[in-house]
């Protein structure tokens, strides 16, 4: 019999605050297997990076991987963070230091036709004799990758056809998914001879795994909160696994110094590389959630120029702060318009301009607290427009002009917008219509752009 370990993470987000605590209790238990001559892998799920931390941001994800070589992960595979939120170039420069193997079988380079050079489909590892298979796949979000240059696949064929190939090949098969768990589910039940499933991106917190149709699924929430410790037991003489479970890690101090050093010290040099002065602002910019102001309207400006729309939308939660009177540097810029959110045009009625007005007015609407779709506030605050005015009636909108002219509900607007408008529920005109997607750009290139305009010569 031999026991397989594998100590894995997910979704950390650049929430590196227990990262000493995760080395520190990385390093024990790898010492205490390697002790029992037990043997072991360490796997990370992607979305590793976030470029909400300015770590991430001012030195484009190489930080992270600096990290992660350093806690000595094996196998990594990618999150819609790492692709879809750093240009092809800069992904592949981040990935040039890795001392880590990335496994990621559905992405593909929109020019050659193949997989990027950092990737392999699948690795067969062996542990002390015992041939095990990892098969990476991440989520397919194919309007966003395609306008970087990728071809992102379907991750239900590519598996199918890589479940066939290596299946005979290995004593056990493993998948590293960043898809989410209703897909893992899914592919529990409906595809045969995959042992246990390692996932992420849907955030599910499974303090002992899900067993679905003889696979184990695990997954350890999001931010570093936990760390996922799987455990296969392999029969030699009979050839088969004999026992699989799971069990969540929770993190607490003391942590590893060293680790909490390194964190700092390369926050402190991403932080350094933010300070060049965008802007020079002869007063105080200020923003508010609930009411006009400067800030949020520049946003809104910046997107209809941007998009080339009739009009600009944004919510002014995406503006966390102010901006003092001042030189104003990009890490300032980043402080207060952090998300990975990138611009968007759609094409909408006049009358649908109108029900988005009267939903956006609504306090239910204002204040949600908003969690994901790219979206790193508090809440989503007020509806912010460009190239359009109204006056209240009550609690109605009226007198709605578009350029100082009426509206005209049955005309069709372009409207420059942002791409987390198109993920959720919360403006069914704009999830509805055709988009057209601006990446690699994020909010805050564009606000760092419309604030350059007013830098003084």
């Amino acid at each position: 019999m031999i026991t397989l370990h594998f100590l894995h993470t997910n979704d950390i987000h650049s929430h590196l605050d227990s990262w000493g605590c995760l080395v520190r209790y990385l390093n024990q238990e790898r010492e205490h297997l390697a002790e029992a001559g037990e043997p072991f892998l360490t796997l990370d799920l992607g979305d590793h990076m976030d470029r909400v931390n300015p770590m991430t941001e001012g030195l484009l994800g190489t930080g992270n991987v600096k990290l992660l070589n350093d806690a000595r992960y094996d196998y990594v595979t990618i999150g819609n963070n790492e692709g879809i939120t750093f240009t092809k170039e800069q992904l592949g420069a981040a990935y040039l230091m890795r001392r880590f193997k990335i496994v990621l079988a559905n992405l593909y380079d929109q020019h050659t036709g193949r997989r990027p050079e950092w990737c392999a489909p699948y690795v067969i590892q062996d542990m002390q004799g015992v041939k095990v298979g990892l098969i990476g796949l991440t989520a397919s979000f194919p309007h966003f990758y395609s306008q970087l240059g990728w071809t992102i696949k379907d991750p239900y064929s590519e598996l199918t056809k890589l479940v066939k190939r290596i299946r005979g090949k290995v004593d056990v098969l493993i998948l590293l998914s960043h898809v989410g768990l209703p897909f893992d589910e899914k592919i529990a039940r409906e595809i045969d001879g995959i042992d246990v499933i390692i996932g992420a991106h849907t955030h599910h917190v499974l303090e002992q795994g899900k067993m679905v149709s003889g696979t184990l699924i695990a997954q350890t929430g999001k931010f570093l909160q936990y760390a996922g410790h799987i455990v296969v037991d392999y029969d030699e003489q009979k050839r088969s696994v004999v026992y699989k479970g799971a069990d969540l890690v929770t993190l607490r101090e003391p942590s590893d110094q060293t680790a909490n050093n390194e964190v700092r010290d390369l926050t402190e040099k991403g932080i350094a590389n933010m300070q060049d002065v965008i802007a020079v602002l002869d007063r105080d910019y200020e923003a508010d959630w609930f009411a006009k102001s400067e800030l949020t309207d520049l946003m809104a400006d910046a997107l209809r120029k941007w998009c080339g729309a009739d009009i600009g939308l944004v919510n002014a939660g995406v503006i966390l702060n102010h901006l003092p009177k001042g030189p104003v540097t990009r890490f300032m810029v980043h402080r207060i318009c952090p998300h990975p959110i990138n611009p968007c045009r759609v094409e909408v009625t006049g009358k649908e301009i109108i029900d988005m007005i009267r939903l956006g007015l609504k306090k239910d609407f204002q204040t949600y607290e908003l969690k994901g779709f790219g979206f790193r506030g508090k809440m989503i605050g007020r509806l912010v427009f460009s190239g359009l005015s109204y006056k209240m009636n009550s609690d109605s909108p009226v007198g709605v002009t578009i350029h100082e002219r009426p509206i005209d509900c049955s005309k069709r607007y372009s409207v420059g917008t942002i791409d987390m408008f198109t993920l959720g529920s919360f403006l069914p005109p704009i999830v509805k219509a055709e988009q057209r997607f601006y990446l690699p750009e994020t909010l805050r290139d564009l606000l760092a752009w419309q604030l350059s305009q007013t830098r003084k010569n």
